[in-house]
């Protein structure tokens, strides 16, 4: 489910860090805990699992801010509203953030220099699209994909034009899928198969996007995605997930986040 939530500046020309990822993923975890505090711990250590691999299941998009400034490291807000799309794929999720958000209605957002509070006013549903085995998408957060280079702990992440992009934005996908069913006691026998991902056509120059989680902190950590519109070809149950969960890695940090070409965010 795509919920879109509308919220209001508490107070006029607030600034926000430009990394704000971390702090948009840190109030989905408290809104969550605030409904159901042994779920949000479960889905924030554990997760959907299937062998070593976990997922959260959630993305959502970067803050559409209409009217802004960039200062050095901050955004000034000059927009009265934002809005944030959520993507939350299970029922036990979707439940415990909306009655999380209904119990705090006020986001924060910041870091050592700057900080920013708003006021949910407005949540809605946001309808999806027709899902079909062959659709185009643009991201509305950068997709991130990476992978161990001669045996490096340090992840070299993807770019879109490398060789082997398609088959890591297969492989998880497909992952997420099974872990998704298997989590939940459902077959796996309905839209899944080997190399599921057909074909992945990117439709413009990947725009790249280095973002920095915990910025300032000895947990500090830079992350490389890309944002561009794409075509894939898949089973529509694979492409479904994609589009509720995020494609790519880093999902629960704002990352993978799309909009499908006839949909109206």
């Amino acid at each position: 489910m795509r919920l879109k939530l509308i919220l209001k500046q508490g107070k006029a020309n607030q600034t926000i860090p430009i990394n704000y990822q971390y702090a948009i993923s840190s109030f989905i975890y408290h809104s969550i805990e605030s409904s159901n505090s042994q779920y949000s711990k479960w889905l924030h250590e554990k997760g959907f699992a299937s062998g070593n691999k976990k997922f959260k299941l959630f993305t959502f998009s970067k803050l559409n801010i209409p009217k802004r400034n960039i200062e050095n490291s901050s955004i000034r807000i000059l927009s009265d509203e934002i809005t944030l799309l959520i993507d939350l794929v299970t029922e036990k999720t979707i439940e415990h953030f909306v009655s999380g958000i209904f119990l705090n209605t006020a986001m924060r957002i910041f870091n050592k220099v700057s900080e920013a509070e708003f006021q949910i006013i407005f949540v809605e549903t946001v309808s999806e699209p027709l899902f079909m085995e062959r659709m185009i998408f643009r991201t509305l957060s950068p997709i991130v994909l990476s992978k161990k280079v001669n045996g490096f702990n340090t992840p070299y992440y993807l770019n879109p034009c490398d060789e082997d992009y398609q088959f890591y934005f297969s492989r998880n996908l497909e992952e997420k899928f099974i872990a998704y069913n298997l989590n939940l006691n459902k077959s796996l026998n309905s839209g899944y198969n080997e190399s599921a991902v057909k074909s992945l056509r990117i439709l413009n120059t990947p725009r790249s996007n280095l973002i920095t989680i915990k910025e300032g902190s000895r947990e500090e950590t830079k992350i490389r995605g890309f944002e561009y519109s794409f075509e894939i070809q898949a089973q529509p149950e694979l492409i479904r997930l994609g589009y509720e969960t995020g494609f790519g890695i880093n999902n629960s940090l704002g990352f993978g986040c799309v909009g499908a070409n006839s949909l109206l965010e």
